[in-house]
């Protein structure tokens, strides 16, 4: 499962410059998107390119094939990029999309295309903006979150189940709060979701506190394939504003001990996915940082912030930095990382997952 994201670190907000080739086999005069329903076996990184006012999902497939399937074209009120995950058969793709009201008042809809045919489906109306949509484990419903400022500091937030076949469910109410982010489903099918609050952040499964993970607003969560661990990022203030990597253990009905990720105590970690066939939880690292986080293989300079792994764990989406640090991050890129080394998505804004053939 993909990291996700709430909240952004200074300077992260860099417009994407490509380097690079890739070979573009794209849907031709008259093709139909449901090409991709007929290519060639293998794993399909699914990706858009943004044209100001609107984006285009595209499938592109990982080494050594580099085919690239345009599957659909998404609007949305200029200057708004979209946010998306693919589902767990690999075959639909959620999204926000913000194409109702104005730049200064944007309005959320929760969008779902089915990779295959192309075909787009409105499932959702005023959902927030800054958000990932989360997809039920059978992939036949998805979890979102509608908020609305609360008569006393924060906001009132609800999670709602849109599900394919028409028609939503609000299955949770958190009241006052930062912000909730459901992250995932445990062992026994209940919903994992991380509240924001002033008491840091808490776990919860089916509306039920879990337990405290921080003290300190947490982000970029990710929950490990067999629903036992929460990776995340700590955004700790007691020297100063670090992003520290964390892994808990949430078996057993309850968190345990908060221990450090595989990095370091003292350096700055950012973005976290899970390797299906290691079971570890892999970092974005600052350069120069210990082992344990995502190298920049075969590169000179610059950092990783992984985005998630193929599900058999041979590929890594990434977003390359050219810069020095989370500070002076550089230039974007995304990319496919193997073994073997790297494929450059030029032009590639967003990564949304992955889809086999």
């Amino acid at each position: 499962m993909s990291g996700r994201r709430l909240l952004t670190a200074g300077g992260l907000a860099v417009a994407l410059a490509g380097v690079g080739a890739l070979a573009l086999l794209g849907r031709g005069a008259g093709e139909s998107p449901a090409a991709f329903a007929s290519a060639p076996a293998g794993s399909y990184a699914v990706v858009a390119r943004s044209y100001g006012n609107s984006d285009v999902i595209t499938v592109v497939g990982a080494p050594p094939s580099e085919i690239a399937i345009e599957v659909a074209t998404v609007p949305h009120l200029p200057g708004f990029g979209i946010r998306g995950a693919v589902s767990p058969n690999g075959r639909f793709l959620a999204l926000i999309v913000a194409d109702g009201g104005t730049p200064s008042r944007p309005v959320a809809a929760l969008v779902m295309v089915d990779l295959m045919s192309g075909d787009e489906t409105r499932l959702g109306e005023g959902v927030d903006l800054l958000q990932d949509p989360l997809w039920t484990p059978a992939s036949d419903a998805i979890v979102v979150t509608r908020s609305k400022s609360s008569s006393g500091n924060g906001s009132d937030v609800s999670i709602v189940r849109a599900a394919l076949a028409g028609g939503e469910q609000e299955i949770e109410r958190h009241e006052h709060v930062l912000a909730v982010a459901p992250v995932g489903f445990d062992g026994s099918g209940a919903l994992l979701t991380v509240v924001l609050d002033a008491r840091g952040s808490t776990l919860t499964a089916a509306g039920n506190e879990r337990g405290n993970l921080s003290g300190h607003i947490t982000r970029d969560w990710a929950l490990s394939p067999d629903g036992a661990q929460l990776a995340f990022v700590e955004a700790n203030l007691d020297q100063g504003l670090r992003y520290l990597p964390r892994v808990v253990a949430i078996g057993g009905g309850g968190v345990a001990a908060m221990a450090a990720a595989p990095l370091y105590d003292s350096g700055q970690a950012l973005g976290v996915a899970w390797d299906p066939a290691r079971l570890t939880a892999r970092f974005g690292a600052e350069p120069g940082a210990a082992s344990g986080g995502v190298a920049a293989q075969g590169k000179a300079s610059g950092f990783d912030v992984p985005l998630g792994y193929s599900g058999s764990g041979a590929f890594l989406a990434v977003r390359h930095w050219s810069g020095s640090g989370f500070d002076a991050p550089g230039r974007a890129q995304l990319e496919i990382v193997d073994d073997h080394g790297r494929q450059a998505l030029t032009g590639f804004t967003r990564f949304f997952g992955w889809a086999a053939r």
